[in-house]
């Protein structure tokens, strides 16, 4: 029965996210903030939310919100669509996008969920692939004919790069009659943000998250930045109803307040402190020729282990130490990688020590691998 009505693609697909086999103590796989939210700022939720109607659908007028983003951005609120996290925009826009047969270019690698769902989903993409030194390259940018879609992920996941202004606005000029979607949910950890742009350029479509930058992933807000036109098109398409009362509760009482927002800024330059600390240790003690570690501009790092033997090994022990982190090696491009979020300090030392228990007995030395000559 299933062969008739699902592809052979999507039933030999792995589930994306994979069960849970394997307890974590440190929860460094999935770029969530560590440090949850103050029990103060939730019992105020819990509170609001007992004086609800839970036997009614929520509003779907999120307005208000919408122009507290918008000042949170710069824009204006005409160019913000609130939804249920920015997946769902993503699906929602490649879905669209792909049974109106418009053709669609997809960095890579890039954010899984944009290959696994063009996979499952029998939609096609052209790839476009990253240099080996994981940067952008205009000069084998897939052709663009009138009518398609690019995405792009910038900052990149999870490779942790950027794509720079001019080349953004080169291919906004150079292409005005197609879309250009730009995931840019890590945008906070970086050194520019790109969203503004959305006033300067109609084809331009810029998504964002709170899941990042704010300890609140589990309540799943995103929103899409674009012109007023496209905004006003695109929330058409958005499924109503569908941001639970406890997400717009948080979002009106507590999001925006400068309390909240001021802390959250500081966790960020935190976030970022650790990043710089971390990359600059591995550099630090470890050949390249071991282990390379890539400049990252998001709230974690991309690493890849020379040798695969070693990197076999460091993953059988990160996970026998209740380290989660997410193996990479599949994405084009990286294999014998991995990417580590930023966790807290406590995270961060616990994951160092299982690299360094696991490589410092096979740095480079003399040009082999083999015991260092500083080890004993």
């Amino acid at each position: 029965m299933v062969d008739q009505f699902f592809s052979s693609t999507l039933r030999n697909t792995d589930s994306r996210i994979a069960p849970v086999r394997h307890s974590g103590r440190y929860l460094l796989d999935k770029n969530e903030q560590s440090d949850d939210l103050d029990p103060v700022l939730k019992k105020k939720v819990l509170e609001c939310l007992m004086e609800t109607n839970w036997n009614r659908y929520p509003a779907s007028d999120y307005r208000d919100i919408e122009t507290r983003i918008a000042q949170y951005c710069g824009l204006d609120a005409q160019n913000i669509v609130l939804s249920a996290g920015s997946a769902s925009i993503i699906t929602t826009l490649l879905d669209y996008f792909a049974l109106n047969k418009k053709k669609i270019a997809i960095t890579q690698p890039s954010y899984s969920l944009f290959d696994y769902h063009c996979k499952t989903y029998n939609i096609p993409y052209t790839p476009w692939l990253l240099t080996p030194d994981l940067n952008f390259d205009l000069d084998h940018l897939p052709q663009l004919e009138p009518g398609s879609v690019l995405i792009i992920t910038s900052p990149n996941n999870p490779t942790g790069n950027v794509i720079q202004a001019n080349q953004l606005e080169q291919i906004l000029i150079s292409h005005p009659d197609s879309f250009i979607i730009l995931d840019g949910v890590y945008c906070e950890f970086g050194e520019e943000d790109m969203t503004p742009l959305v006033k300067k350029y109609d084809n331009l479509i810029v998504l964002r998250s709170f899941s990042k930058a704010f300890p609140v992933a589990g309540l799943r807000l995103g929103y899409l930045c674009a012109a007023p036109a496209t905004a006003s098109i695109i929330r058409k398409l958005i499924l109503q109803f569908s941001i639970t009362p406890f997400s717009l509760i948080f979002a009106r009482e507590i999001l925006f307040s400068p309390k909240f927002l001021s802390q959250s800024r500081q966790k960020v330059r935190n976030i970022i402190r650790e990043r710089v600390r971390i990359k600059n240790l591995i550099e630090k003690e470890f050949n390249e020729s071991t282990i390379r570690i890539f400049p990252s501009q998001g709230n974690f790092l991309l690493i890849r282990i020379q040798d695969h033997h070693i990197f076999e090994n460091l993953m059988a022990d990160l996970m026998n130490s209740g380290i989660k982190v997410l193996n990479t090696s599949g994405f084009p491009l990286l294999q014998n990688s991995l990417r580590v979020s930023i966790g807290n300090r406590h995270e961060n030392e616990i994951f160092l020590e299982c690299l360094r228990r696991n490589i410092r007995p096979f740095v480079i030395s003399n040009g082999q691998l083999g015991m260092s000559p500083h080890m004993n």
